[in-house]
């Protein structure tokens, strides 16, 4: 056959569109034409991928709306854990000295502190494998972070006498108890609360970026 005409076939050829009389032709004439046979196999490699009975998933797309989103909830609750920061150095610093200097340390900086550091967390939330290990690691890390603030605070201010493990166990877990009452627990509430929203918000802002 001739091999214009078989150029003219090959492209319908490749796509599996010709009658079957019209491939056996060509198929005869590429196993004897290495011209025809060379176009033939340039046509295939760039030939389209012949479709699966199963469509694929469209890519997920993250709007540019969800993104700002995610970026404001951020923005604001860092602005929030520094205003509340900044109003308990503030009202600390005006707190007359004795064991109740400190007192805001504990009841607002301590909490709003450990809140705050875990909020750099979110920065590496693409690390994470899913959107349940990033909020689990998020708490974590709050609860974790308050704590230490108020290890510092307790050092700081000379709170750790509480502590002192002289006399029988009761006394030690009254001492500790009374500490706890008299100063930590309206700071121990606001730690509870924030460690809460930390999860919440943390899951939150994950489905915001499109972490499944």
């Amino acid at each position: 056959m001739n091999c214009n005409i078989i150029k003219d076939l090959l492209p319908l050829y490749v796509d599996d569109c010709c009658s079957a009389e019209s491939a056996q032709l060509v198929k005869e004439h590429l196993a004897l034409c290495p011209h025809c046979k060379e176009l033939y196999e340039k046509l295939s490699d760039n030939a389209p991928l012949p479709l699966s009975d199963t469509p694929a998933p469209p890519a997920k797309r993250l709007l540019p709306l969800r993104l700002w989103q995610a970026a404001l909830l951020q923005s604001i609750l860092l602005l929030l854990s520094f205003t509340l920061i900044t109003l308990g150095v503030s009202l600390e610093a005006q707190s007359p000295f004795g064991f109740s200097n400190g007192i805001w340390a504990l009841w607002l900086v301590a909490p709003a502190t450990g809140f705050m550091l875990s909020l750099c967390n979110w920065y590496f939330v693409r690390l994470y494998k899913s959107r349940r290990a990033f909020w689990i690691s998020s708490l974590l890390l709050t609860i974790t972070t308050t704590l230490c603030a108020y290890l510092w605070v307790i050092f700081h201010y000379d709170y750790h006498i509480f502590f002192s493990f002289n006399g029988t166990l009761s006394d030690v877990l009254e001492r500790l108890y009374g500490f706890i009452v008299l100063y930590c627990e309206k700071g121990i509430l606001l730690s509870a609360l924030l460690c809460t929203l930390s999860a919440v918000l943390s899951n939150l802002y994950a489905k915001m970026i499109g972490k499944e």
